[in-house]
């Protein structure tokens, strides 16, 4: 990182911290209410994917002429069918991504144990090492409950994995602050 880089970063920390503390706060609504967070999250899910199955459909009319045409066009229908589907049946859209989710905390949480230790020289890079291993931890977790308690697991262990991702990015933000300039040459 050069000098110009380090004080870019140190510049814009006011960002990620205010990014953390919303994270944090997500988080502890998520473990406060786990049933209406797993809820939340199954339906935004649904309408994301009728969404972007929208956005896939007008794009490929838009682009009718070009090859690709059907294959873009498919793959919006199935995007929109698949929104509704899981957004008609809540609770059966609420286990099918408490498993999904199992699966992408675990892999989230084996790439922020890679992160950290790429970011060693880093102050506080432990935070994100911490919150790897709690991510791997969590993915195990869901992956070992399913489908028992997917009406509270989704809900309080994406709180619980939020609460932690704010938490390492304000520690990394103020940790930026207080560096010395000639760190940035090491």
């Amino acid at each position: 990182m050069t000098s110009e880089d380090f004080r870019e970063t140190r510049k814009n920390s006011a960002l990620p911290i205010v990014l953390g503390v919303l994270m944090i706060l997500l988080g502890i609504a998520a473990i406060a209410e786990p049933f209406i967070a797993t809820i939340a999250i199954t339906i935004v899910f649904s309408w994301t994917l009728i969404i972007a199955g929208i956005v896939r459909i007008v794009h490929a009319f838009q682009s009718r002429h070009k090859r690709g045409f059907w294959t873009t066009l498919v793959v919006g229908v199935l995007y929109v069918i698949g929104g509704i589907l899981l957004i008609s049946n809540i609770f059966g859209a609420a286990l099918t991504l408490t498993l999904a989710f199992g699966f992408i905390i675990f892999i989230e949480g084996v790439l922020e144990v890679i992160a950290a230790f790429q970011m060693r020289r880093d102050p506080n890079w432990g935070w994100v090492l911490f919150s790897g291993i709690m991510a791997i931890i969590l993915g195990i977790l869901i992956l070992a409950q399913w489908p028992v308690s997917t009406v509270w697991v989704l809900g309080v262990f994406v709180g619980i994995n939020f609460l932690l991702t704010g938490l390492w990015m304000i520690m990394l933000s103020l940790a930026s602050r207080s560096l010395p300039d000639h760190r940035a040459r090491v």
